[in-house]
């Protein structure tokens, strides 16, 4: 019986991992396995820094469909996040992921309308980590035909923090 039980359980974990998604894309496609030394913004290991205090312009296009920002929120505080995208000239969305690359937050409206994206920082929930506060941004368009300019902010409202 011991044995039917070990074999369930594998079956049970083979069967969890097999559903396993591999989004989000952090790896190399070519390799297939992590590439920390990318030079572009279209994986997370080459997201660029983004700052509360300038906004970000940038542009999808055909060769360009994905860009991905990341930044830190140093206070030690709890308080409202705030993540737009607006200036959008084409169908684009965003979503937001915390340190880990976990899904927290997304915002996927249609056409040009500006996308966003509210959530309470938890000052806790990252307290444990060396990424203390760590957000990522994952800026992105469905159409490869498309061109989009945009304008990227994020916003953290210490001063409404309890």
């Amino acid at each position: 019986m011991l044995k039917l039980r070990s074999g369930l359980l594998l079956a049970a974990m083979s069967l969890s991992l097999a559903g396993c998604d591999s989004y989000p894309d952090i790896s190399d496609s070519e390799r297939n396995q992590p590439d920390p030394s990318e030079a572009s913004n279209d994986t997370f290991f080459g997201a660029d820094d983004i700052t509360e205090e300038r906004p970000v312009l940038a542009t999808l296009s055909s060769d360009n469909t994905i860009d991905h920002y990341k930044f830190t929120i140093f206070q030690d505080y709890n308080g409202p996040l705030t993540v737009t995208l607006s200036g959008i000239t084409g169908d684009a969305d965003i979503e937001l992921y915390d340190f880990n690359l976990n899904l927290v937050s997304w915002s996927r409206t249609a056409d040009t309308s500006e996308e966003l994206i509210e959530l309470w920082h938890d000052a806790a929930y990252n307290s444990d980590s060396y990424d203390n506060g760590q957000y990522f941004i994952r800026v992105y368009t469905r159409d490869a035909g498309l061109i989009s300019d945009y304008t990227l902010e994020w916003d953290f409202d210490q001063g409404n923090a309890e």
